[in-house]
């Protein structure tokens, strides 16, 4: 573990919170010279972080937040603000750190309702959004620099934005829960009784008794007293397709280009699953070609998600897409891909909704079924457990 992480407000308004880290800058300019003039550079950060509306943080938000930014890397966190004892206890609890504070606050009473979905505007985030409630709140974060494209796209569903500069430092290595610091720092005025993210059925492998499917909430949203739900998990990037053409057909387009450049491997991946997946249950396609990569990213036996769309797209007949896909999509996985059924990307596991929250499953029942997307069979997960002990097979050679 590193010694010590410290957060000091050197602003702190409605608008915008700045914070003195300890921090040393990173390098990320292209040019020889801007990475000389950056490695110069020997002040330490100053993270901000800047709303497009005035919300009201408050301590125990804005240290859940922080948290997210340490995960388990740090021997001692310091923060220049009072905190509740039981959130302090919290953060040193998940983070395995001595948590310092400037002195004690009390803790807050709120009353939870909702749902807060963190959301970026791609395929997984957008299908949520569908099959939430509509009374639900989106948050999303501009990073700024490369990730212009999603703010582009983010801001025609007017979310609280929450601009930062994390992407330029270290401090978004340490944990995944970052993505989720617009919920943390919502928390007093979203109130929200439910937080979820954008995740989808490949995510997890295909692996049963997940946390997810566990219902297991992250410990600082846990802390902050929502409960995870976890709305795309039990279904496929072909589903969250699926779901985006019977509500919005008109935006997968959009969408598809706030996720990556011409010629990038994400955009292109992307652009196969929602044309075939719409081609193969008959729905027009309302978005033209897009730029196929130079050379494949990745190679066969690397990522589980890039493979499985490589396969199903070659079971489909398509090999020419498949083959731009991934590199090493021999003949023989080509032949083996037309033995296999991928049924099972139209429908949804129903097992990883299990702890699902009960007031929010209407809602995500009745839009799944406008989709068109079934519940797993037993052949689907005979097809799931398949394709999952072949390609474990294949990734091993």
């Amino acid at each position: 573990m590193s010694n010590e992480i410290v957060f000091d407000p050197i602003k702190w308004t409605p608008r915008e919170i700045v914070l003195q880290t300890n921090v040393a800058p990173i390098v990320t300019a292209n040019s020889r010279v801007m990475r000389k003039i950056q490695s110069l550079q020997k002040s330490p950060v100053k993270l901000s972080l800047q709303f497009n509306r005035e919300i009201e943080v408050s301590g125990e938000g804005l240290a859940l937040a922080l948290s997210t930014l340490c995960g388990k890397t740090f021997e001692t966190i310091r923060f220049g603000f009072d905190l509740p004892e039981s959130t302090r206890e919290d953060i040193a609890h998940w983070t395995e750190s001595d948590v310092e504070v400037s002195g004690t606050a009390d803790k807050e009473m709120r009353e939870l309702s909702g749902t807060v979905l963190n959301f970026s505007g791609g395929f997984d985030s957008l299908a949520a959004h569908y099959l939430l409630p509509e009374d639900h709140k989106l948050v999303s974060l501009d990073f700024g620099g490369r990730f212009g494209r999603e703010r582009k796209f983010f801001r025609d569903f007017s979310p609280l934005e929450v601009q930062t500069n994390l992407v330029q430092t270290s401090l978004r290595k340490h944990s995944w829960s970052f993505i989720g610091m617009g919920s943390l720092l919502s928390m007093n005025d979203f109130k929200a009784k439910y937080c979820t993210f954008g995740s989808i059925i490949e995510s997890t492998g295909f692996k049963r008794k997940t946390a997810h499917e566990k219902g297991f909430t992250f410990p600082p949203f846990a802390s902050a007293g929502m409960q995870s739900a976890p709305t795309t998990q039990g279904i496929s990037e072909v589903g969250t397709s699926l779901v985006i053409a019977e509500n919005a057909p008109e935006l997968i387009e959009p969408s598809l280009k706030s996720l990556a450049s011409p010629g990038e491997e994400k955009l292109f991946r992307k652009w196969a699953l929602a044309k075939f997946a719409l081609e193969q249950v008959g729905r027009p396609i309302p978005f033209g070609e897009v730029q196929c990569p130079s050379a494949p990213h990745y190679e066969f036996g690397q990522r589980l998600v890039i493979d499985l769309t490589a396969m199903m797209v070659a079971s489909l007949g398509r090999e020419d897409i498949a083959v731009q896909l991934v590199r090493g999509l021999t003949s023989e996985i080509i032949r083996d891909s037309k033995t296999m059924s991928f049924e099972f990307m139209f429908k949804a596991d129903k097992r990883m909704y299990a702890n699902y929250p009960k007031e929010l499953m209407p809602a995500l029942e009745e839009g799944l079924k406008r989709a068109g997307l079934d519940w797993y069979s037993a052949k689907d997960r005979e097809d799931v457990k398949v394709f999952r002990e072949y390609w474990q097979a294949r990734a091993q050679k």
